[in-house]
């Protein structure tokens, strides 16, 4: 008897000692786990650092050339890239680096987000994550704010003034239109009966695309609203073509670009222009209320290019020999980047420059006396030369 209550008593030791360990030792993991979290400022932008020690996008170091030009993009990597100020934002699967115009590495941000967008103004860029709840706003040198939503954004723009547009999912309601202003606080949201195609932002209100289908046809139909209230200042009759992008004029009116067709609007919402494409959609641009729009006929191996110059007035029209790849507009100027080389021309249709190239590029961006060609794999930098 007296040998098992000694059994009983050592069992019961052993059992104690365990509890007091486990206790101890998870006492340690708790003070540990605060003690890092008190230094995370001290630990954590080192932690940071291991992971930008690669870098998606890195500088030429040859000292014989002109800047850092051409920045070399590690293969197989999807990037965006845009002007903000005269800083070059690149945005790469977790990072948005900033260069300077000479290629010189300012900044290089995480964004961790998944399906990253990038939609710029001349001061702001913002970046949102596609069917994800987050999105921010940065300038060259800081991130202004960072927002998260309760539901899934469905696209974002930002207009010049600063405000952000972020179009949601919604629960009752096709989707849902938010407004944020300079500092990211909530002056605006309505909830939309109808899927939201786009939104350009002028200074007291929006103009938005709607989607929707009439006979057998994909229609899309435009919205004029001011923040001050729910009243929609005029609505269009539907048009036959998808938009892809909608522009709000300085007039009051508006222009949309749709998959087959453009046309303006005036301050009413009356139908001023319409224009139907002769081939497929290739590229388009909008700048100061200019519009150019590129179509292509794949069976003649020809593009045309197409530009508006006025507010509904019959475009130039220039025929090309073959398929060009994109147009951008600057300086009252149409820049055309084909396989060759890049084209310049009046909006009066007069072909005034030609910049001959060797290799192959598939964007093009102007800033300052530069051309920015954007490739598969890097990035270069040529004198505009006058063009």
């Amino acid at each position: 008897m007296a040998n098992t209550m000694d059994v009983v008593k050592l069992r019961q030791q052993r059992l104690r000692r365990k509890r007091i360990f486990r206790m101890l030792l998870l006492l340690l993991v708790v003070a540990a786990c605060i003690f890092i979290y008190s230094k995370r400022d001290v630990w954590f932008p080192k932690l940071e650092g291991i992971g930008t020690k690669y870098q998606n996008i890195t500088q030429n170091k040859n000292a014989d050339t002109e800047g850092n030009f051409p920045l070399s993009v590690s293969g197989g990597v999807d990037y965006y890239t845009s002007f903000v100020n005269n800083n070059m934002f690149i945005l790469c699967d977790m990072y948005v680096y900033i260069y300077s115009d000479d290629g010189n590495l300012k900044d290089s941000r995480q964004h961790a987000y998944s399906n990253a967008v990038m939609q710029t103004s001349e001061t702001r860029c913002l970046l949102y994550s596609c069917n994800g709840t987050k999105f921010r706003v940065d300038t060259a040198s800081k991130m202004v704010y960072e927002n998260t939503l309760e539901q899934p954004i469905l696209f974002a723009r930002i207009g010049k003034n600063g405000y952000a547009a972020v179009v949601t999912e919604s629960d009752t309601y096709a989707c849902k239109l938010c407004i944020y202003d300079m500092s990211g606080k909530l002056i605006y949201s309505r909830e939309c009966v109808e899927r939201l195609l786009d939104v350009s932002l002028h200074e007291n209100g929006c103009v938005f695309a709607t989607f929707g289908a009439e006979n057998g046809e994909i229609v899309t139909t435009l919205q004029s609203i001011t923040f001050n209230g729910d009243e929609v200042l005029w609505a269009t009759a539907p048009i036959s073509t998808l938009c892809m992008n909608v522009y709000a004029l300085s007039d009051g009116g508006a222009m949309v670009i749709g998959d087959t067709s453009c046309a303006y609007y005036s301050s009413t919402g009356a139908l001023l222009y319409s224009y139907d494409y002769m081939g497929t959609l290739l590229d388009y641009t909008f700048n100061d209320e200019r519009a150019a729009i590129l179509v292509k006929n794949d069976e003649r191996r020809q593009s045309q290019l197409l530009l508006f110059s006025k507010i509904a007035a019959q475009p130039t029209e220039i025929s090309i020999p073959s398929i060009a790849k994109c147009v951008m507009i600057e300086d009252e100027r149409a820049y055309l980047l084909g396989a060759k080389g890049i084209d310049s021309y009046t909006f009066s249709g007069e072909h005034k420059s030609k910049l001959e190239m060797t290799d192959s590029y598939e964007r093009l961006m102007k800033n300052g006396k530069y051309f920015y060609l954007l490739g598969y794999d890097k990035i270069n930098r040529i004198n505009a030369n006058g063009s």
